[in-house]
């Protein structure tokens, strides 16, 4: 994206989409860096990503619906040419000027269900954000960064360390404001346990966090001193991890 996205935008779009999901008794919960903000994180987001909490329709015919009721959204080919998609946008003010918009199912990129009694509201610019929970939340962060480091692509690998920044920004916000308000057991048994795996991984890398996740109800039998110990020959902290990141050439 050629512009910033400020705050602002971000924050009309997000209530477009709410609204427009609304609209169609649709309950819905942001995952991603825009829910990652409103729980308190630092970055700025530049794009929206909403769970529908529904089995009635594809992801298409939920884009189709918000074009249609909402001027401001509109639909574009993907990059890709062999996709049967298409990708939704929303108009930002100025010339030429949009914020991209994913409207995500539960299932999708092993994202969990969640009963919309359980879904987070907090109110960010007089108006009530519905946020995915925060475990499942920082889950979900973790599966991102752990999918952006094996990815066979230099683009995808080199988001990392923002994964990393991130992480580590949630981990503090989580043990300041909301380790108390953490469960798992609405949590489907297979996304905790791949959550878990994930979470040994990390501290593998980043020893630092092990305390946090503690905090955070992982248990001495979560996070084994061997896992510890095997991956502590990695890249032991963020900057170690940029450097490397910063010496890869990229073909043009």
């Amino acid at each position: 994206m050629p512009y910033s996205v400020l705050t602002s935008e971000i924050d009309i779009a997000t209530r477009a989409t709410v609204t427009a999901l609304e609209s169609l008794n649709l309950d819905c919960c942001l995952v991603g860096s825009v829910a990652c903000f409103a729980y308190g994180m630092s970055r700025t987001p530049n794009d929206i990503d909403m769970v529908v909490l529904t089995s009635r329709y594809t992801q298409e015919r939920l884009k189709s619906f918000l074009v249609h009721l909402d001027a401001r959204f509109y639909l574009i080919a993907s990059k890709d040419p062999s996709a049967t998609y298409r990708v939704l946008w929303f108009r930002l003010p100025g010339y030429h000027r949009s914020c991209k918009v994913d409207l995500l199912l539960p299932g999708i990129m092993n994202i969990p269900s969640v009963d919309p009694n359980r879904v987070v509201l907090v109110e960010l610019s007089s108006t009530d954000y519905p946020l995915m929970p925060f475990l499942p939340l920082l889950l979900l962060k973790l599966q991102a960064w752990q999918d952006h480091g094996e990815s066979p692509k230099l683009f995808m690998r080199q988001k990392q360390p923002i994964d990393v920044r991130d992480i580590q920004e949630l981990l503090q916000l989580a043990e300041q404001k909301y380790a108390t308000a953490v469960e798992t057991p609405y949590l489907p048994e297979s996304f905790v346990q791949a959550g878990k795996t994930r979470v040994r991984k990390f501290i593998g890398m980043y020893p630092w966090s092990e305390k946090q996740w503690k905090i955070l109800g992982f248990s001495k039998s979560d996070i084994t001193d061997a896992t510890i110990a095997a991956g502590k020959s990695a890249q032991g902290d963020i900057r170690s991890l940029e450097n490397m990141m910063s010496s890869l050439v990229v073909d043009v």
